[in-house]
């Protein structure tokens, strides 16, 4: 009873966690990444029915074949992985490229229309050094989950964090790192979130696939142009310059950002790059190209 009168009448968001790239040495094989991102879709809870449906038909628009028997709802099994529209992205065919570019677009209008918005990291790889995978992930989800705490309050909600599973173990040390503190004795650093974060099966939700969507086709190949990539490496295509333009102003938009008590921005997408120290604004673009806003497709992928 408690718990009923204290939640009553307020609000919930979840946060679906998925991410991109390995923690491999981005020169190690011709395909590692140069990048691993981590990254955090917030959607109200009340605009979840309504986004899985959305969701569910731009997979049908555009991947049309994939989807041509069974009940409606049973389409949520079969996923659209951010991998294969990557490998459209940088195809050597312009009608690949073109498919893979409208499904960008319908996918950021989606997100835009439904008010969601985006936290996470992003890590640029220095050469010949591999990421720490366990400590990389476990750090960047506890800023992740104080982010969303800080948007949580700011809207008067409660909140759930939903990743996609990767083993038991794994899934079992992030959880615990955020259980130490959420439930010690004294202030929880983490008081908006009602549980430590949960770990689901990506084909049986609408925000966890669309979160690796994102994280694979929009920010690793926008890491990748504005980073750099090994020379002969996969991710060092031309075609990711133009995801960067095409992009870069929608996806920055998205981000939820909030000035700190000190007066610095927090939140977003955060750049951590050791070995160039260069900015995480080069993520969007350098500001030399006019950028489209969301659900404006241009050509320029498709020329």
């Amino acid at each position: 009873m408690f718990f009923a009168h204290r939640c009553y009448g307020a609000s919930v968001h979840f946060l679906y966690l998925d991410e991109s790239g390995g923690t491999e040495r981005p020169d190690s094989t011709q395909t590692a990444t140069p990048a691993m991102i981590l990254l955090g879709m917030i959607v109200d809870s009340r605009a979840v029915p309504y986004l899985t449906r959305e969701f569910l038909s731009l997979k049908r628009r555009y991947f049309p074949n994939r989807f041509l028997r069974g009940p409606a709802l049973d389409h949520i099994l079969t996923e659209i992985k951010g991998g294969e529209v990557l490998h459209k992205a940088r195809s050597g065919s312009r009608d690949q490229r073109r498919q893979a570019m409208l499904f960008r677009f319908g996918l950021l209008r989606l997100l835009d229309h439904h008010g969601c918005q985006i936290i996470g990291r992003v890590w640029v790889k220095e050469p010949g050094r591999a990421l720490k995978r366990d400590a990389t992930y476990c750090y960047a989800v506890q800023d992740i989950a104080a982010h969303l705490c800080t948007y949580l309050v700011a809207n008067a909600s409660h909140g759930v964090l939903v990743a996609d599973a990767r083993s038991p173990q794994l899934d079992a040390t992030v959880a615990h790192s955020i259980f130490t503190q959420k439930w010690r004795t004294g202030d929880d650093p983490y008081r908006p979130l009602l549980e430590v974060p949960l770990f689901a099966n990506s084909q049986n939700h609408a925000g966890l696939q669309i979160a690796d969507l994102l994280a694979c086709t929009l920010v690793l190949p926008m890491a990748a142009s504005a980073y750099g990539a090994p020379a002969g490496n996969v991710h060092s295509s031309a075609h990711y310059d133009a995801i960067r333009a095409d992009h870069g102003r929608a996806l920055r938009d998205l981000q939820y950002r909030y000035v700190d008590e000190t007066g610095r921005w927090r939140g977003g997408l955060v750049v951590s790059d050791p070995g160039g120290m260069r900015s995480g604004s080069l993520l969007f673009g350098d500001g030399d190209r006019t950028t489209p806003m969301v659900g404006e497709p241009t050509v320029a992928d498709a020329a």
